[in-house]
């Protein structure tokens, strides 16, 4: 049986060196496609995308077969560096078709037994929902072009890994920042970690769900480090606590722990889109100030001047919490990092 996952494992990366050199060369891509020898599936992408679309955009994108199976498989390579991307691969977060009316059970049915002659109690089940509407995550890097056209296996490996690490970090911006509203229940933590982890579990866990922990980096270092049987959790990627699966992710602020009930968290990783710049000028911060509103004058970095390229990986993704209380956040955690069980 023919491995699909392997089959289109490269292929998002095999784009994105396809566009660079495109671009440099001013061949088209299906030329370009031909003269590297790019995998089959690539190939394929790069002679479809004709000018009625663009494959920067990841809505249209995701009309090509294969391209949707090149962002499946490249969003479960994510493994665990995306929070999001593996509690939804685990089967831990309800998927939902984008674009569509969903809805998440509030109340649910109650069964009963009843004896001869007896009523039969009916019972009712109230949905609360919403439009799992599609919203785009933009990941961007810049690489020196060299590195990208490089056809070696080291070179491929690093551009693989870059890629990869600024997609999740993105991914978990978008569906955090998505998820969690002024309505979810937030809780300030305490100095009693028993108190303030049993405070989460009343919220959320109905004892109906599919419960799941997520961490910030500082947080699940602390909890790592627990000298008490709540389970083998780990600093990283994805793990148990309390005999649940246990995520990390860099996108949320420090002293942040998260527990959802992934039944009634909706949400899917539709497709992706791939563009690339060399003629662009970048202002190289996590928190950039040229604002079209309220600009502040700063230093920029031309692509072009340092032979560098830029790649912007979009991704189509929804999320949507069908209760308020299917997420409990607490903040501002600083638990020792080990204490008595």
């Amino acid at each position: 049986m023919q491995n699909h996952q392997a089959e289109f494992a490269g292929t998002i990366q095999s784009l994105v060196r396809a566009l660079v050199i495109a671009e440099k060369t001013g061949e088209t891509t299906a030329d370009i496609a031909d003269r590297l020898r790019l995998p089959a599936p690539a190939q394929r992408i790069l002679k479809a995308a004709v000018g009625a679309g663009t494959l920067s955009n990841p809505e249209w994108a995701s009309g090509l077969a294969d391209m949707q199976a090149a962002s499946s498989a490249f969003v479960q390579a994510l493994g665990a560096r995306s929070a999001f991307g593996a509690l939804l691969d685990q089967g831990i977060l309800t998927r939902a078709p984008l674009h569509s009316r969903v809805g998440a059970v509030a109340e649910g049915v109650v069964g009963a037994v009843s004896g001869e002659g007896e009523a039969r109690p009916v019972s009712r089940m109230s949905l609360s929902g919403d439009v799992l509407a599609a919203q785009q995550a933009d990941a961007i890097i810049v690489l020196s072009r060299e590195v990208v056209e490089n056809s070696s296996a080291a070179s491929q490996a690093f551009v693989s890994r870059q890629l990869r690490r600024a997609v999740a970090k993105a991914l978990d911006v978008g569906f955090f920042s998505t998820l969690i509203t002024s309505s979810t229940p937030t809780f300030a933590a305490t100095d009693n970690h028993a108190a303030d982890l049993k405070q989460m579990l009343d919220t959320v866990n109905s004892g109906e769900g599919r419960l799941g922990w997520v961490a910030a980096p500082n947080v699940a270092n602390s909890i790592a480090l627990l000298n008490d049987p709540r389970g083998t959790s780990s600093p990283e990627g994805l793990s148990e606590f309390l005999g649940l699966p246990f995520a990390v992710s860099p996108a949320l602020t420090a002293g942040t722990l998260i527990l959802l009930d992934g039944d009634r968290v909706l949400a899917d990783i539709a497709s992706l889109g791939v563009d690339t710049s060399r003629f662009t000028s970048l202002q190289m911060s996590d928190e950039p100030t040229m604002d079209v509103i309220t600009p502040t004058a700063t230093a920029v970095v031309s692509l072009w001047q340092t032979n560098s390229v830029g790649i912007k990986i979009s991704a189509l993704f929804g999320a949507v919490a069908g209760t308020d209380d299917a997420i409990a956040v607490l903040t501002g955690i600083e638990w020792p990092t080990i204490v008595s069980g």
